[in-house]
C-alpha cells in the first residue's frame, strides 16, 4: 500500500534528522552539480540560447564531456555502494549518508580539473545567463530533495530489506550523468519568460527606429563577410554621415536591440548586420529594422547543420529582399549562389563584383596585391578611379564593391569613396597582418571560416615569400558535407603550405587524410589537441622569414 495510513507512519519517515539531512545534502549537491556544469551552460550560451543547437552539440560524435560524466557517475555509484555495503555491521542513521563522501570528493575533483581548462570564450554573465543559472540551481535543489524524500518513502515500505535501506540514496549518484539534460530543462523552464522579454525589447527597438525621423537604415546579410562589409560601409559613409552600426558580430534580434539603445538624435545612418541559422531568421530581423537599403554577400555551405540544405540558406538570405518595403539592394556577382537569387528581384538591385561578367554596375579590375595591401581600378557606374587599400585578398575587394554601391546610392562622391577606401583597416582576426620581433609574419584569420574564406586566406598566403605554415582546426557546422569539405581542404593545404598544424578533433583527422592522399610529407604535419599545445610544438620550429596563417579558431563548444 503506497500511502500513509496514520500520522505515526508519516512521523517515522519524515523525522527532523531526515528532513535536515535531505535539505543539507540537496544544498551541497546542487552547488557541486552547478559547478561541474560550466561547460554545458557555456555551450548553451554559445549556441545562442537555442535548445536545438545545444542538443546538436550533445550529439556530436567527438563529444568527450558525456564520457567524462559517465566516468564520474560510475566511480561515484560504485564507491557509494561498496562503502555502504562494506559497513553493513555499523549501526546508526549516519551510515545511510556516509557513501556520499566519495561522491562529493569525485565531484570536487572533477570541478577542479575542469576549472584548469582554458576557456577561449568564457561565459558572459548577462541577465539572461543569470536567470538561466538561477533556474538551474533551484531545479537541482528541488530534484535532489524530491529524490531523497522519495527514497525515504520507498525505504519505509521496503524496510524489511536492510540492504536496500542502506543503499537507498545511491540514485543521487546518477545525477552527474543527467547534468546535460538538467541544463536543457532549465532552459525550457526560462524560455517562456525569455520570449516575452524578447518581444518587449523588440517592440521598444522598433518604436525607437520608427520615431527617429529621416534615419537611413541598411541591412547586411550573407554566409560570410557580413562584419567586414559592415565595417567597410561604415568607414565609407563616415565621410559624409553620422553612422551607428551594430558592434562586433551582433546580428541577432537581441543584438540589434542592444545596438539601437545607443541610437542618438544626431545619427543619420543605422547599419544592421543580420545573421541566421534557420528559415525565418532574416525575415524577423528585416521586420525589426525595416531597411531602406540592403547588401547580400556570398552564400556558401555554412551552417548546413542547422539549415539542412543550401537551398534553405539561399531562401533565408533572400528574405531580406523579400520583406523590404521598397528600396535598393546591392549583391555580389562573384558568388554563383547569390547571383542566381536575383533573376526575379522586385526592387532596385545593383550587381557588384571583381569581374565584368554579368554586367556589374560597380566592379574592380587590374587588382594587384603586395604585402602592403592592394591596388586596383574601381569602376563606379562607368567612372574609373585608382584606389589603394591595406586590405588583402580578392574577397576584400569584392566586399569593397558592395559597400561602394550603397555609398554611391547615398550620394557620396567618387573622391569621398576613394578617400574612405584608403582609410580601411583589417577587422581583427579577419586576415589581419602583423610581424613579430623575430621576423615572423602572422596572418590572423582566426575569427571563423568557410570554404570561400579559407580559399581567400590561402590566396593571401601565396603572396608572401618564406616558409608557409598553416594552423587550423578545419571547418565545422557544414552538416553532411563537413567531412568532404575538410578532406578537400587537406588537398589544398598540401599544395599551399610547407608545414601544417592541425588542432583538435572536429576536422583535423579528415584534413590529414586529404594531405596524405595528396602525397604531402606527413613528417611536416603537427597534430595537437588544443591551440596552446599546438603553439608549444610549433614555436621551436619557427625562424625569421616564416609566414604563419591562423585559419579559424573554434569556440569552446567544439573542443
Amino acid at each position: 500500500m503506497w500511502y500513509f495510513t496514520n500520522a505515526e507512519q508519516i512521523a517515522e519517515v519524515f523525522t527532523p534528522l531526515h528532513i535536515i539531512s535531505c535539505i543539507s545534502i540537496s544544498i551541497v549537491n546542487a552547488v557541486l552539480l552547478f559547478l561541474i556544469s560550466y561547460k554545458f551552460l557555456q555551450v548553451m550560451q554559445q549556441s545562442g540560447y537555442e535548445g536545438f543547437g545545444y542538443f546538436k552539440w550533445l550529439r556530436r560524435r567527438d563529444n568527450i564531456y558525456l564520457n567524462r560524466l559517465l566516468t564520474l557517475t560510475t566511480l561515484s555509484l560504485v564507491s557509494f555502494l561498496i562503502f555502504n555495503i562494506a559497513f553493513a555491521f555499523a549501526d546508526g542513521a549516519w551510515i545511510f549518508y556516509a557513501g556520499f563522501v566519495f561522491y562529493l570528493l569525485f565531484l570536487i575533483n572533477y570541478y577542479l580539473a575542469d576549472k584548469k581548462r582554458k576557456k577561449k570564450i568564457p561565459i558572459v554573465y548577462t541577465s539572461r545567463m543569470i536567470r538561466l543559472m538561477t533556474a538551474y540551481y533551484v531545479f537541482l535543489f528541488i530534484f535532489t530533495f524530491a529524490l531523497l524524500i522519495l527514497m525515504n518513502v520507498i525505504a519505509f515500505y521496503c524496510r524489511e530489506n536492510s540492504l536496500f535501506v542502506r543503499v537507498r540514496f545511491a540514485p543521487v549518484c546518477f545525477m552527474p550523468l543527467l547534468v546535460p539534460l538538467f541544463v536543457l530543462i532549465a532552459y525550457y523552464i526560462t524560455k517562456p519568460y525569455e520570449l516575452y522579454n524578447q518581444k518587449r525589447y523588440i517592440k521598444q527597438c522598433k518604436e525607437k527606429l520608427k520615431n527617429h525621423k529621416n534615419l537611413i537604415k541598411i541591412g547586411i546579410t550573407g554566409s560570410y563577410g557580413k562584419t567586414s562589409v559592415k565595417r567597410i560601409l561604415c568607414t565609407l559613409l563616415e565621410e559624409k554621415f553620422k553612422v551607428l552600426a551594430t558592434p562586433a558580430s551582433y546580428n541577432t534580434p537581441m543584438g540589434i536591440c542592444k545596438a539601437v539603445k545607443e541610437l542618438k538624435a544626431d545619427h543619420q545612418v543605422f547599419i544592421a548586420e543580420m545573421g541566421a541559422r534557420r528559415i525565418g531568421d532574416i525575415k524577423a530581423l528585416t521586420q525589426i529594422v525595416e531597411p531602406d537599403f540592403a547588401i547580400i554577400n556570398g552564400i556558401v555551405e555554412q551552417h548546413l547543420e542547422s539549415f539542412g540544405s543550401l537551398k534553405a540558406v539561399k531562401q533565408t538570405k533572400f528574405e531580406l529582399v523579400e520583406h523590404m518595403k521598397g528600396g535598393t539592394v546591392a549583391y555580389t556577382v562573384d558568388n554563383e549562389h547569390t547571383l542566381s537569387m536575383f533573376d526575379a528581384c522586385k526592387i532596385k538591385s545593383i550587381p557588384t563584383g571583381i569581374t565584368t561578367e554579368n554586367n556589374p554596375k560597380v566592379y574592380a579590375k587590374n587588382i594587384q596585391f603586395s604585402e602592403s595591401g592592394t591596388d586596383f581600378i574601381l569602376n563606379i557606374f562607368g567612372n574609373e578611379r585608382r584606389c589603394h587599400t591595406k586590405l588583402l585578398g580578392k574577397h576584400s575587394i569584392s566586399n569593397i564593391c558592395l559597400a561602394v554601391a550603397i555609398a554611391h546610392e547615398l550620394g557620396l562622391t567618387d573622391s569621398e569613396i576613394c578617400a574612405g577606401i584608403s582609410r580601411l583597416t583589417a577587422v581583427e582576426h579577419r586576415l589581419s597582418i602583423s610581424k613579430t620581433a623575430s621576423g615572423i609574419t602572422i596572418i590572423d584569420d582566426s575569427y571563423n571560416s568557410n570554404p570561400r574564406g579559407f580559399d581567400a586566406a590561402l590566396e593571401v598566403l601565396s603572396f608572401f615569400e618564406g616558409r608557409k605554415i598553416v594552423v587550423t582546426p578545419g571547418m565545422v557546422e557544414l552538416g553532411v558535407l563537413e567531412d568532404m569539405i575538410n578532406y578537400d581542404l587537406g588537398k589544398k593545404l598540401a599544395k599551399s603550405c610547407d608545414f601544417a598544424v592541425l588542432v583538435g578533433r572536429s576536422g583535423a583527422y579528415i584534413i590529414r587524410s586529404g594531405m596524405l592522399e595528396s602525397g604531402f610529407d606527413m613528417e611536416r604535419v603537427i597534430q595537437a589537441s588544443t591551440l596552446d599545445q599546438a603553439m608549444k610544438k610549433l614555436t621551436p620550429l619557427l625562424k625569421s622569414g616564416d609566414v604563419v596563417l591562423f585559419e579559424n579558431d573554434l569556440p569552446d563548444k567544439f573542443d
